[in-house]
């Protein structure tokens, strides 16, 4: 007598079966792993702009400068959409024409930055010898209103990375000390 080839109908549901609980048991992991990855490239597109920022003033002795905005710098504390670093003209405040933009970086969709400084500004200044006009400030990487990673500029003009704290803003209906 011979033995039929191929698996019954019980052993492929119980085959998918086990494959669907190994499937459900990896999501969390996988999601989780892709938002700390987006969050790392977010971080880094950050670090790029301002080292970029710093750089160009120190080289071509000019005053620089980096915002957020879809279009414009949109002068608020929360950027949105992209980061535009910009050559500052007198009176400043983002770019004067699209001749005086010098780089734009896109930000994931889900997060954005919140920048505190301790001057009332909307943009992070480099001068020409590569210090930030103003004192320290902090740019917030945010998601959801939760704070995800925060970067310290001091005054100048060097930049690290840390782990945020509970006095990191995120709120957008959060107003500036």
């Amino acid at each position: 007598m011979t033995r039929p080839l191929g698996y019954s109908l019980v052993e492929l549901l119980f085959v998918l079966l086990i494959a669907g609980i190994l499937l459900s048991l990896a999501t969390p992991a996988l999601v989780s792993t892709v938002q700390d990855s987006r969050e790392t490239q977010a971080v880094n597109q950050l670090l790029g702009a301002l080292h970029y920022a710093r750089g160009t003033a120190v080289m071509e002795r000019k005053v620089v400068g980096i915002c957020g905005g879809r279009s414009a710098c949109n002068r608020s504390n929360h950027w949105h959409g992209q980061l535009m670093v910009y050559e500052d003209s007198p009176g400043g405040g983002g770019p004067a024409s699209d001749d005086s933009l010098l780089r734009v970086t896109p930000l994931p969709g889900d997060l954005y930055v919140h920048w505190r400084g301790f001057r009332p500004s909307h943009s992070v200044i480099y001068k020409p010898d590569g210090t930030v006009a103003g004192t320290n400030g902090t740019l917030t990487l945010c998601r959801d209103g939760i704070a995800v990673r925060a970067l310290v500029i001091n005054v100048s003009g060097r930049v690290r990375t840390r782990t945020p704290s509970d006095d990191d803003r995120c709120n957008l209906s959060a107003t500036r000390r």
